[in-house]
């Protein structure tokens, strides 16, 4: 009988072990429980002079920083905190700026490696600040920061015409790599940012444009297929141009049926551009142009040091 006692009594304490997180979380759940709990823990707390009901450490051994000793001892919520991390939903930006009237080169248009404090080779050599990036180190993120990538999307900052905005997303595509190695590529339209400026107008000829809606769960988000970027990792995204008008619309000259009509009236007509064989061209100021800024975003999780 007492064996049948004993084993029914660890069985009860087994059962509590594994239950006891859903129950306690279900009981503090109660409004009229929830109440008279945190007075009875923080009684126990003032008694034993510590925080976390006593103990002196966290989960993996760290001890709990505090300031002073004793029964007065209070955590040092400034404290860096060793093997530890402040984790964060962030995101990491940069801008390609495209004059009016440019035309894109064929090399790849690389984001991320130029931070802040340094001249940005596609807008005059202008020194980049907060406003066109947040990167603080060449193409990888300094020790101990890292960054878990859930997310590509691709901005058009307000003002851009449509016929500047169709050239950009219609011609180009885009690679992403880490450690050289491909992790996504493609189109622009794929990736929309998921944030902008939405409303309408009365005033006439006004516009507005962005890739997608303007709702941040309107992206394509990665999910299980998120990628990880340790500290001191290279990335890249490159922005990429590769065909020209004659390649792309096969079109052999400049009154070739294969131009679409906007194109062949505000570039080749204007003989703003004078051949096919040009690579994509945005409109000149002359011809309404406004040119285009592209911010580029990785939206995910930011780790770097407990303070």
């Amino acid at each position: 009988m007492e064996r049948y006692v004993y084993l029914a009594f660890a069985a009860a304490v087994a059962f509590l072990a594994l239950a006891w997180p859903a129950i306690r979380d279900k009981v503090y759940m109660r409004e009229e429980w929830r109440r008279p709990l945190g007075i009875f823990f923080a009684v126990i707390q003032e008694e034993m002079g510590m925080a976390y009901l006593g103990r002196t450490t966290m989960g993996q051994g760290t001890p709990i920083p505090m300031t002073g000793s004793g029964p007065n001892a209070q955590i040092d919520i400034n404290a860096l905190v060793g093997q530890l991390v402040d984790q964060r939903k962030d995101y990491v930006y940069d801008t390609l700026t495209l004059a009016p009237g440019a035309t894109v080169t064929s090399q790849p248009y690389r984001m991320f490696q130029v931070p802040i404090g340094q001249q940005d080779p596609y807008n005059g050599s202008q020194t980049k600040t907060e406003q066109e990036t947040n990167m603080r180190s060449t193409g990888q993120f300094s020790a101990p920061y890292d960054f878990i990538l859930n997310n590509l999307g691709f901005y058009v900052l307000a003002g851009a015409d449509i016929f500047d905005i169709s050239t950009f997303f219609n011609m180009g595509w885009f690679e992403f790599k880490i450690l050289q190695k491909q992790q996504f590529m493609g189109h622009f339209q794929r990736h929309p940012a998921g944030m902008g400026i939405s409303g309408e107008s009365t005033v006439t000829s006004q516009q507005n444009w962005m890739n997608g809606i303007a709702d941040p769960k309107a992206i394509w988000w990665f999910g299980d297929w998120k990628k990880y970027i340790p500290p001191l990792t290279s990335f890249s995204l490159n922005i990429n141009f590769s065909e020209t008008y004659q390649q792309f619309y096969n079109a052999a000259t400049v009154t070739s049926v294969n131009l679409p009509s906007t194109v062949k009236a505000k570039l080749f007509d204007t003989a703003f551009v004078g051949s096919v064989a040009t690579l994509p061209t945005l409109l000149p100021a002359s011809l309404g142009g406004n040119g285009l800024k592209i911010l580029c975003i990785m939206n995910g999780i930011s780790n770097g040091p407990v303070q």
